[in-house]
């Protein structure tokens, strides 16, 4: 009985290698296929993808953006070029909140010119909404709207665990191997 309680312990251990509240936790995300307002017809193969990073302070299950270490939509950070907006430069998450039940939500943005208004651009992006782009420049201008449907798929890829989760894994399995081979030398009576 002393051995199964412990290695129930020891199994215990390695398999709490999982995002407790008020721990760091990490995702990937993907959205696939848009309708495009310009072409009018769905892009099955249309991707936004991006990562966020987050602790949840209030262990109440959802993320928020007040909670958010990076949150990466393409290639920009909007956490972190929030600090770099300026009267040419605005950049942020207007707002965020992911829990397992209630899925993924945000809006950000980013928008610039130069000082005399010639050259800019930017774009928007609101889950469940819409992906909106523009690049002005003289002579020329573009943009691009892409919606989602019911047709857009959402997939979510846990990140690799944070430090101390890789500690409590190998801890439990250093454990269950000691017990192991403590248990496989031990004559038998």
């Amino acid at each position: 009985m002393k051995k199964l309680l412990t290695t129930g312990a020891l199994l215990l251990c390695c398999t709490a290698a999982h995002a407790a509240p008020g721990d760091t936790m990490s995702w990937g995300f993907s959205f696939t296929g848009f309708y495009d307002s310009v072409s009018n017809s769905f892009l099955p193969d249309e991707i936004i993808a991006g990562s966020f990073k987050g602790t949840d302070l209030d262990s109440d299950g959802l993320l928020e953006k007040d909670e958010l270490l990076s949150l990466v939509v393409g290639e920009l950070d909007y956490i972190a070029c929030a600090a770099t907006s300026n009267a040419y430069y605005h950049c942020g998450a207007s707002s965020f909140s992911f829990s397992r039940d209630t899925g993924l939500h945000f809006s950000v943005g980013s928008y610039g010119q130069d000082p005399e208004g010639w050259v800019g651009g930017g774009r928007l992006i609101t889950t469940g909404d819409q992906h909106y782009a523009y690049d002005f420049q003289p002579g020329t201008s573009t943009e691009r709207h892409l919606y989602w449907t019911s047709d857009t798929k959402l997939t979510m890829i846990s990140q690799a665990p944070e430090p101390h989760t890789w500690a409590m894994l190998a801890a439990g399995l250093l454990g269950l191997t000691w017990r192991a081979r403590r248990s496989a030398v031990r004559p038998r009576a």
